[in-house]
């Protein structure tokens, strides 16, 4: 995925290096390479007979050390080419069940990335070390300490594949995705000052345009609120975050300030080409939305799925909302000064059309609309705004309806009918089969 700074350059080529498999592997390689080569210096200046005089097993000759690298390449190409395939299998196994777009979360995963990568080192540091353990050399160039690191550093990549292993066969095992993906949601910060501030519809002092399209992945709150405070001016976005920005495109509005002000928000600002693997609010209840859909689904029918991401759903509604400033609330440095605002666009007015689909699935299944219904009024409990209670209480009367329905339930003719008047939408939209 490409996610990067709006303006800064090098966190768009270190966010594009670091955001698959491929760099670690290929650092990796470089590393194991290299110390292979400085390995075999070493033996060849005199580390060789250092480790012979430790004695037993540890002084062989040329013979033995060329058996041994071709042995340890063996096993080390054995075990990468497994690893790799069985990731692969479950990667895809894990797609099929939850849907694609979680692939870019598993990849991510740091214990996959690093033991992929450390048995690719392990099997460039013995092409290169085959290189030192001629058969007809010398008992003075036999690379002995070139051997005995490897077959240490071999046998502790050994011991924590098991741990790689658990942790890959749970990648398909669709309660820690999920579990996952509300933990994500849980490290949102909560306590962030809020007050009424000037409207956002003043003319502004400067506009900042998007360089490319992409989605706004995310934003910087505490970082900006930082620089505007420093710079004495104020900065309200006009894109909600996860929206889609389209070239040239404006995205947030600069009062007061200088130009530092103007590339710090350029700076704590990501634009991705599609959403981000770590999700914001808005797509990580869209996630589980899709996830519980796809589980109510005939071909799967795994309520209890369904009943978890419902769960998560109410948890992530909860948090988010308590972060929201709400229509005309700007968030506060610490002397309670505005100096950010990001548009009332919330989690529920971007996730309602997901959970609409969760919704029509879980018809026929009581159990699943009764767990949302009630995720949906802990969520309520949290709500600042008397706009977001109202959201919530239709949610609650969808879900509720959702367990006896057949026909369109009120939320879903909303969606359908747009250019309906309201009243007469509500009017004719039944919450239940009659």
């Amino acid at each position: 995925m490409v996610r990067s700074s709006i303006r800064n350059v090098g966190s768009f080529v270190a966010n594009r290096l670091l955001s698959g498999i491929w760099v670690p592997v290929l650092v990796a390689v470089v590393l194991g390479a290299g110390l292979a080569t400085a390995l075999g210096l070493a033996d060849r200046a005199g580390a060789s007979a250092w480790v012979a005089g430790w004695g037993g097993v540890f002084d062989f000759g040329p013979e033995a050390a060329g058996d041994a690298v071709a042995a340890l390449l063996t096993v080390q190409t054995a075990v990468l080419s497994l690893y790799f395939s069985i990731t692969l299998i479950v990667l895809t196994l894990a797609a099929q069940s939850l849907g694609s777009r979680l692939v870019e979360r598993w990849i991510a995963q740091v214990e996959t990335r690093l033991t992929l990568a450390a048995w690719a080192g392990l099997v460039a540091w013995s092409l290169v070390a085959g290189t030192f353990a001629l058969p007809d050399g010398t008992a003075e160039d036999t690379p002995r300490l070139t051997v005995v690191t490897g077959i240490a550093l071999t046998l502790a990549a050994l011991a924590a594949l098991g741990s790689a292993y658990h942790r890959l066969a749970r990648t398909a095992h669709v309660d820690t995705s999920i579990a996952g993906i509300g933990r994500d949601l849980a490290t949102d910060r909560e306590d962030w000052g809020i007050v009424d501030g000037p409207s956002t519809a003043l003319p502004p002092d400067g506009v900042l345009a998007a360089p490319r399209s992409g989605y706004l992945g995310g934003i910087e709150r505490q970082r900006l609120i930082d620089a505007a405070r420093d710079a004495g001016g104020r900065v309200a976005y006009i894109v909600a975050e996860g929206a889609f920005v389209l070239e040239g495109a404006a995205y947030a509005h600069v009062w007061g300030g200088t130009d530092a002000l103007r590339e710090a928000v350029a700076d704590a600002t990501t634009l991705s080409d599609y959403r981000a693997d770590r999700p914001t609010g808005p797509f990580a209840i869209t996630l589980l939305a899709e996830i519980g859909a796809r589980a109510l689904s005939p071909s799967v029918n795994d309520p209890l799925t369904a009943a978890s991401c419902a769960d998560w759903i109410g948890h992530g509604i909860a948090r988010r909302l308590r972060c929201e400033a709400g229509p005309h609330g700007w968030f506060t440095d610490d002397r309670d000064a505005p100096r950010l605002a990001i548009p009332a666009t919330g989690v529920l007015e971007q996730a309602t059309p997901y959970l609409t689909v969760l919704h029509r699935a879980a018809r026929g299944h009581p159990f699943v609309a009764a767990r949302l219904a009630e995720a949906y009024r802990g969520a309520a409990r949290s709500a600042r705004h008397a706009a977001d209670r109202d959201r919530l209480a239709t949610l609650i009367e969808e879900a509720e309806a959702a367990g006896r329905a057949e026909g369109p339930t009120r939320l879903e003719r909303l969606l359908l009918e747009p250019d309906a008047p309201g009243d007469a939408r509500m009017a004719d939209a039944p919450l239940a089969a009659e």
